[in-house]
């Protein structure tokens, strides 16, 4: 024999903090793609498109109190909830935090709902909402400003950044020597911003190379002498400052296409240094070596994303000669990302920044050199000059002294009369 529904032991849940109570859950799922059946043949083919969105179709209801002999409480409820629904639509489609029973929480948009009350149970209002996960657009309106929209993520990374390594380091407990470790990393921070400097300093002037060396120096002045008191949290908004300050210095006051290639590259070099550290948890440690463990691998992690969103600000103002070079810098960015977006924490949000920064990173790269010439092969009978090269390949492009150049430059020529008989050149 079934057993009786009793409303009062019915499941709970809650919308926006608005709380409810729930008589049927039901969350269908599955793929999305078409299913193709050709003629002649019985083996189908189902194109697999991704998951479909996640849906949460809820029966929910509202009662009256104890004592409501007319059931007025049940409307009264109902109708505040009604409100909350259109106000959200009002606002712009917003989201909202969705609580199921078993305290699962989803991020979700309330899509369509019908509110139904009837003759046979007084005091009763009940409401079919169907919830949509809100997701996140990873391809806005072709009017979006990638440059910007960019730029403002990773200033915002850097933020969440900064916060994350300020919380992650700590010398409570630990003894001096504990600091002193501390600041000896931040020395050898600065020894491989010097020579990550040095590496791109053939594209660089010396004003920017000195700008970029002041720069370590006023950093490591300003940190306590052995044996002294460190205050964690200076040193990492320190840190990130010293990072984005050096690589502002190497693009230089007026930022080129090369000279932001040049900073990307520098902060690369960085990004790999602090990649090769290697923390090593044995599985005994003293507690004070413990917390000199982790306060290590959380200051080379620090550094790590911090030169990642300091290199994603630069490229926001890159400009590619080709498709090629916008492809190999989204490339290298991809990799980097996932490295770091599988070490991650999710608990401080530095998962979360990672993951959004890398896609907007991507995208904006993607979008910078789609209409980019592509690199493609030559090979003429003989050896020429650059500019009889130019005029072969571009014969409407009415700069060809500026077309021979780059032909020179993209070949390594060592002299613009005698071309290679095969090389590269642009396709348009």
């Amino acid at each position: 024999m079934a057993l009786r529904f009793n409303p009062l032991t019915a499941l709970e849940g809650s919308f926006r903090g608005f709380p409810f109570l729930i008589s049927k859950e039901r969350k269908p799922g599955g793929q999305r793609g078409p299913l193709h059946e050709y003629p002649d043949r019985d083996m189908p083919y189902f194109e697999g498109l991704g998951r479909k969105a996640k849906q949460f179709e809820l029966a929910i209801y509202f009662i009256g109190i104890a004592g409501d002999t007319d059931g007025v409480t049940a409307d009264i409820q109902a109708a505040a909830f009604e409100a909350m629904l259109w106000t959200s639509v009002a606002a712009g489609g917003k989201s909202g935090p969705l609580m199921l029973p078993g305290f699962k929480r989803e991020q979700v948009h309330a899509r369509t709902w019908e509110r139904e009350r009837t003759a046979d149970k007084a005091g009763w209002v009940s409401f079919q909402v169907t919830f949509v996960e809100a997701g996140r657009n990873q391809y806005p309106a072709p009017t979006t400003s990638w440059p910007q929209t960019l730029l403002a993520e990773a200033l915002a990374a850097r933020t969440a950044f900064a916060g994350a390594l300020g919380a992650g380091l700590s010398l409570v407990g630990l003894p001096l020597a504990a600091a002193d470790d501390l600041i000896a990393s931040a020395g050898t921070l600065v020894a491989v911003l010097g020579v990550a400097a040095q590496l791109v300093g053939g594209g660089s002037p010396s004003s920017a190379l000195s700008a970029a060396s002041l720069l370590g120096t006023t950093f490591l002045a300003g940190m306590p002498g052995i044996g002294e008191a460190l205050d964690t949290v200076v040193l990492a908004s320190g840190t990130v400052g010293l990072l984005a300050s050096w690589a502002d210095a190497l693009a230089g006051d007026e930022p080129t296409a090369s000279s932001r290639g040049l900073a990307i590259d520098a902060l690369f070099t960085v990004y790999g240094e602090a990649s090769a550290d290697d923390w090593y948890f044995p599985g005994t440690v003293t507690p004070t070596r413990a917390g000199e463990l982790a306060n290590q691998a959380a200051y080379s992690a620090g550094i790590r994303r911090v030169a990642l969103s300091e290199a994603a600000r630069l490229a926001a103002g890159l400009t590619f000669a080709t498709y090629d070079d916008a492809v190999a810098l989204r490339t290298r960015f991809s990799d980097a990302f996932d490295d770091e977006v599988n070490q991650a924490p999710a608990v401080d949000g530095t998962r979360e920044a990672l993951a959004s920064l890398q896609a907007n990173t991507l995208l904006a790269i993607s979008a910078a050199g789609a209409d980019k010439a592509r690199l493609v092969p030559y090979q003429v009978a003989r050896p020429r000059s650059a500019i009889s090269l130019a005029q072969l390949f571009y014969p409407s492009d009415p700069d060809v002294a500026a077309r021979a150049a780059e032909l020179v430059a993209r070949n390594g020529t060592i002299h613009p009369a005698f071309m290679p008989a095969a090389g590269e050149r642009l396709s348009s």
